[in-house]
């Protein structure tokens, strides 16, 4: 395999060259060979962390599935939703397990989103693909539209609190009292509330698969990152086969643990008061969404004022939009090059979940100033990540240097080379 102006791509031991990917000489009129899967050129040395897409889609898959499923028993009537969720688990023929691996799948769901938007931080894909990384961060927000529509359906305490808070959010915006009543139907949370929900509910999926799609078709037309934050365009491997066998190796562990959670422990992460009834005269204690959720939860609490906190949440959210926009040309995308960016993509990472915990306990005492520095923290780490990386290599690359340090620089990076060819 050598290297040349044209992309060299390995196919079944034989390198072939070609002016936007690779040909096969028994099809030459296949077309642009972004459009094939089976020859879509990847990265050589992509690991793991790359197979949380194609897990994502298996379970949107199995989610719309099964939701489909139990719409065919349930009822948005605010007097029979408990009669209809009862007769799933109950009565209804193979029920229970459908609702468990529909809750199941919620939660394995975001924690793959979560792991799946970490590999992205941490290895710079936002440089490479912006379109893709805006396209995903549109996905998450409708993701967690559509988790919290669905943590309302049972109709538990939980549930009818938790759409209290959440809906009255939305006064905070000019127009948003107008816009809260058309959303609950009236004046207050009713049956009507219940089947607007509801019929959202069910049509956001439909959205969410298209817009993927959307998303996968960007990240042909750029091509993926890689752990090294090199571009290799000029050097690919063919999907098929050997990222097919990957995903086809991560998708029987995600069925081990997705058959784990939907019978093992599919009920672990609700909350006892979600399976009572609804008294709309008693607040409970403690208000708290699903374990997902729990972090933007933490930092709502946080802000005293109403319209800060809900101004915090968002930007807190939707705050890694700002890593494409704050981050110059990188000749390394990824963080394996600078050891502090790491050790702050550490903290965050910590952080995040530090949130998660705090979110989940009574806003009393310590807890409460532990969300507020958690928050500054993260909301900090936001805007010092992909400044400190590009601060790192602007220092790295603009250095003087010594004529016999640049030239064992460049025998080093020959080695690299060298040693990426003889693994593929």
């Amino acid at each position: 395999v050598t290297f040349k102006d044209k992309s060299t791509v390995l196919t079944g031991g034989n390198a072939t060259e070609c002016d936007g990917g690779f040909s096969d000489e028994s099809s030459e009129s296949d077309g642009h060979y972004y459009y094939d899967a089976l020859k879509y050129p990847c990265p050589p040395n992509l690991s793991v962390w790359w197979n949380m897409g194609s897990m994502l889609f298996l379970v949107l898959g199995a989610q719309i599935l099964t939701g489909i499923m139990l719409t065919t028993n349930y009822s948005s009537d605010e007097q029979l939703v408990s009669v209809s969720v009862d007769y799933i688990m109950r009565d209804a023929n193979y029920g229970w397990i459908i609702r468990s691996m529909h809750m199941g799948g919620a939660s394995l769901f975001f924690a793959l989103i979560y792991m799946h938007v970490a590999r992205g931080v941490y290895f710079g894909a936002y440089l490479k693909n912006p379109h893709v990384w805006y396209s995903g961060l549109t996905l998450y927000l409708l993701s967690m539209g559509v988790g919290f529509l669905g943590y309302v359906l049972p109709w538990g305490v939980m549930s009818y609190w938790g759409l209290t808070v959440i809906t009255n959010m939305m006064t905070v915006i000019p127009g948003g009292a107008r816009a809260l009543d058309w959303f609950q139907g009236g004046y207050v949370i009713t049956s009507m509330t219940l089947k607007r929900v509801f019929v959202l509910h069910f049509l956001l999926p439909f959205v969410i698969l298209g817009l993927s799609l959307t998303h996968v078709l960007f990240l042909h037309m750029n091509g993926s990152s890689n752990p090294l934050g090199l571009d290799e365009t000029n050097f690919s491997v063919p999907f098929h086969p050997y990222y097919s066998i990957k995903d086809l190796a991560g998708f029987v562990l995600l069925l081990i643990g997705f058959v784990g959670v939907t019978f093992t422990f599919a009920s672990l992460t609700v909350d006892p008061l979600q399976w009572q009834p609804i008294n709309k005269m008693k607040t409970p204690t403690v208000i708290k969404p699903e374990w997902y959720f729990l972090y933007a939860y933490a930092i709502l609490r946080s802000i005293p004022h109403k319209a800060g906190g809900v101004f915090t949440m968002f930007a807190a959210i939707a705050g890694v939009a700002v890593f494409p926009m704050i981050s110059g040309p990188e000749k390394f995308q990824s963080m394996k090059v600078c050891p502090l960016v790491r050790l702050v993509f550490i903290i965050w990472a910590a952080n995040f979940m530090f949130l998660t915990v705090i979110g989940a306990q009574e806003p009393t005492g310590g807890w409460v100033l532990a969300g507020q520095f958690s928050t500054v923290l993260h909301l900090g780490a936001l805007v010092v990540i992909p400044a400190v990386k590009m601060k790192w290599e602007m220092e790295l690359y603009n250095r003087p240097e010594k004529p016999e340090e640049a030239l064992c620089t460049k025998k080093e990076t020959v080695a690299v080379v060298d040693n990426t060819k003889e693994l593929v």
